[in-house]
């Protein structure tokens, strides 16, 4: 009985750490074709928009992720991806007081251009109210001392 649930418990570790090791090698594959930034051009551009007035530059970190910042401003926006997933990290500091928002995007391997003008305006509708409340909620504090 201890000696069939190791063997199935082995199994599906097994399986996970192949299925894990193919996603990967996938992204390889893929980030070889094309940068990541190319890949979710769309995505960049619309965000780059939004939060810089389309002067963001992208920094490449490795091959997996990059920032979009523009020197002197208040934000930066972190794109990693891996095993098909896409994370957003957008950090926007007011006052000295940081807000950090971050969405993991799935499966997002073959992304139509607008899938991901989509994605990038459902970040930009997440992050709008956000930075208003935290604008609001610094305000607020300062005003307490």
């Amino acid at each position: 009985m201890f000696s069939s649930i190791v063997i199935i418990g082995l199994a599906i570790l097994a399986y996970s750490l192949f299925k894990f090791s193919s996603a990967l090698s996938e992204d390889r594959y893929e980030l070889e074709e094309q940068s990541l930034a190319e890949k979710f051009s769309t995505v960049v551009h619309i965000l780059n928009q939004a939060a810089f007035n389309g002067q963001g530059k992208i920094v490449p970190l490795d091959q997996r992720s990059f920032n979009l910042w523009q020197q002197g401003k208040n934000q930066i926006i972190n794109f990693h991806y891996s095993t098909g997933h896409l994370s957003i990290c957008w950090k926007y500091k007011y006052l000295q007081k940081e807000l950090v928002h971050e969405r993991q995007f799935d499966n997002v391997r073959n992304l139509s251009l607008l899938e991901q003008q989509e994605l990038a305006e459902r970040m930009i509708q997440e992050m709008r109210p956000l930075i208003a409340q935290h604008q609001q909620n610094v305000l607020l504090r300062g005003r307490e001392f």
